[in-house]
């Protein structure tokens, strides 16, 4: 199949659009607090079972606003109105961010076609200075500024500025209780991606399950993955070139709150829903 047709096929069966929404909404339609199955759902066939029981422990009451609805653009749908926990926005990791800035020979320039892409002037002569392409005395300088500039904006800040090189993340399902955070990553067609172009060896699981680590706060946390077969790809290999900023020992605490993955067909069965509710193409949706 060509190309095109391809990235038109991943269209009308977006995961978000046709499985991680109308899930979801189903759920909710049945219980809005989630007591009734998010217990259900987090311990339903994934590997990490000691920790999904752990939480399905916990005060599954979901706060009230995950299901508020505000004003979206969607790539495919356009302007619509979506629940706050579908498509959250959380900023990049404070550490990742500064460790970036530190360690500028581990980046990878990206390009447009065969040539490394271009910014705006301010932006494309502070990276170049920070990449050390005009000596070290200016690469020093522009650690010191960048490492300045994040200190003070702070993540919240950091959209679109030249020494990040990590952007916001948008949590496909985000789902609040008291005790803790659940984010869920869901695929059909797709894979699991690099988490950016600066740095490819980080993948979307690993980048989310840090995001919510930090914004989780005092708080539990877990990431659950759901896809068409239920496998998981993420390695141990994953974690580690993923987290170049975590020591052995904090990588194998974050890796205690990534609960595995779970198909769609499991989550279902797990709930009591009808797989048959959930939309095969964006074209199908009630």
């Amino acid at each position: 199949m060509p190309a095109n047709n391809d990235n038109k096929a991943r269209g009308e069966k977006n995961s978000s659009i046709t499985r991680v929404r109308p899930f979801f909404r189903y759920l909710f339609d049945q219980d809005a607090s989630g007591l009734s199955w998010l217990p259900k759902m987090i311990v339903s066939e994934q590997s990490n079972r000691s920790y999904a029981s752990y939480l399905a422990n916990l005060n599954c009451m979901m706060n009230n606003q995950n299901q508020v609805k505000r004003k979206y653009k969607d790539k495919i749908l356009g302007n619509i109105e979506l629940e706050r926990c579908f498509e959250y926005s959380v900023p990049p990791s404070y550490l990742l961010l500064r460790w970036l800035i530190e360690h500028p020979d581990i980046l990878t320039w990206p390009k447009h076609g065969q040539r490394e892409r271009k910014y705006c002037l301010s932006t494309q002569l502070n990276r170049e200075n920070l990449f050390g392409k005009h000596g070290r005395t200016k690469q020093s300088v522009a650690k010191q500024n960048a490492i300045y500039l994040l200190d003070s904006k702070g993540v919240q800040g950091s959209k679109r500025k030249w020494w990040a090189f990590e952007g916001f993340t948008e949590v496909d399902c985000l789902l609040e209780t008291e005790d803790f955070l659940l984010g869920i990553e869901g695929k059909r067609t797709e894979q699991v991606s690099s988490a950016t172009e600066w740095y490819s060896k980080r993948n979307q699981i690993i980048r989310n399950l840090e995001v919510l680590k930090e914004k989780a706060g005092s708080k539990d946390y877990a990431l659950l993955l759901m896809c068409e077969d239920g496998y998981d790809p993420i390695s141990d290999h994953d974690f580690s070139i993923g987290l170049p900023h975590y020591t052995s020992e904090q990588i194998v605490e974050i890796k205690k709150h990534y609960l595995g993955a779970v198909s769609w067909q499991q989550a279902c069965d797990a709930v009591g829903m009808d797989p048959d509710r959930l939309p095969d193409t964006v074209r199908n949706l009630v």
